[in-house]
């Protein structure tokens, strides 16, 4: 019986999240909004108005937040190849230093700020409002860069949005693992967090370029055996593991990895498409139960200060990202700063600060810190989503596309 329900529900949820896809395309509202308020609903709401309900008992968010480190990794795992393989190598190449200026410059305007109102507004220590700007100064891959092929950005503004995206979860993991380590022993060479960006970005970029050419060969002999591409899978996972436990970065290698694929002549263009095809349809799967799983381990908070810093931290996120695409002169602007959604990621490294300070003295702090990170996760993902929605259905939306559109016709 209990296998026939959870049969039924995952059958449900793939249902519902086609649909939700297809409704995007019809009413312009985005099918994260709709998975993760499903997510709230089958988690926090059903267990606490039906906790003896089936579908409370399924969905307990106690037991998914012990799977959230994977899922998480799951997510950005498949976005980052599936980025890797839509991507064209030329373009990542003349992209990569304004991507690495847009990044650095808004994740530090964001994490920065939101310190500094940690500090003057809610009067915490320095190192505590670090730990928190660091943790919500990037965004979600898994997210933003679906998005950002939605709103219709020009190839160029896309590669920036997926390396941008790429290079803000080093900074995230590296920065807030730094400031935890300094918290807890404050010997900590304050070299370190810079030397494990350097090797990070330097590890990953070599392995995904050696490995992606030596599979390419192999893919080759291998083009008339069925399943390669689940073998190419396997070879994905395998070293990205590899990444995440010697002091490389699983999404970049991700990244390269699938970048080096797809602009390779050894493998024909035919058997590529389908591997990029089948792939789309993997994401689908593994994006639907990415959003629910979002919605049902968010934890609901009751004090008024919370809410009120994630809706500050969100309005600084949205203001670094548009002076940010400002300087950089994107245009329009206002479709990168809208791409603030936080994700699983963020969760994830919330988790773990709780495992490293559980029975000290800095536990209630860390506890603040990630119910303000659950929130904000929730809240930035609702208005993007919203923003999105707005702009989509704007008058001013339809004139840049067709403006944008024939200056591109003109260039050709």
């Amino acid at each position: 019986m209990y296998v026939s329900v959870v049969f039924l529900v995952v059958s449900a949820l793939i249902f519902i999240g086609f649909l939700a896809n297809y409704f995007f395309d019809r009413t312009k509202i985005p099918d994260s909004l709709i998975l993760i308020f499903l997510g709230i609903f089958l988690g926090p709401v059903a267990n606490a108005f039906f906790p003896g309900s089936v579908i409370a008992q399924i969905f307990q968010p106690a037991t998914f937040e012990q799977f959230a480190g994977l899922m998480a990794s799951i997510a950005i795992m498949v976005i980052m190849f599936e980025t890797g393989l839509n991507l064209d190598v030329k373009k990542v190449i003349v992209e990569a230093p304004r991507s690495l200026f847009y990044a650095t410059a808004h994740y530090f305007i964001t994490s920065i700020l939101s310190a500094a109102v940690a500090v003057y507004l809610f009067g915490w220590d320095v190192p505590f409002a670090l730990m928190l700007g660091f943790l919500l100064g990037g965004t979600s891959a898994a997210i933003v860069i679906p998005l950002g092929r939605r709103l219709g950005l020009s190839p160029e503004d896309q590669t920036v949005l997926e390396l941008e995206s790429t290079i803000t979860n080093v900074y995230n993991v590296i920065l807030v693992m730094a400031i935890a380590q300094y918290v807890l022993t404050p010997s900590t060479d304050w070299r370190y967090p810079i030397q494990s960006i350097l090797a990070a970005f330097s590890i990953s970029i070599v392995f995904g370029l050696l490995v992606g050419h030596f599979w390419q060969k192999i893919l080759k002999k291998l083009r008339a055996v069925p399943f390669s591409y689940m073998l190419t899978f396997a070879v994905l996972m395998a070293f990205y593991a590899f990444m995440e436990e010697f002091g490389g970065n699983g999404p970049l290698f991700a990244l390269v990895f699938g970048l080096t694929l797809s602009n390779d002549q050894l493998i024909s263009p035919l058997r590529m498409m389908n591997m990029i095809q089948l792939h789309r349809e993997i994401s689908f799967f593994i994006r639907v139960f990415f959003f629910v799983f979002l919605g049902v381990i968010f934890k609901f908070s009751t004090n008024c200060l919370h809410w009120v810093f994630a809706g500050i931290l969100s309005l600084i996120s949205l203001l670094a990202r548009y002076v940010s695409a400002r300087l950089m002169q994107i245009k329009p602007a206002v479709r990168f700063a809208i791409l603030i959604p936080r994700g699983l990621g963020e969760a994830v490294l919330s988790a773990l600060l709780l495992q490293m300070f559980s029975g000290t003295e800095y536990f209630p702090i860390i506890k603040d810190i990630v119910q303000i990170a659950s929130i904000t996760i929730i809240m930035t993902n609702v208005l993007s989503a919203l923003m999105i929605w707005y702009l989509l259905r704007s008058k001013d939306f339809a004139q840049v596309e067709l403006s944008s559109s024939s200056a591109q016709t003109s260039r050709t």
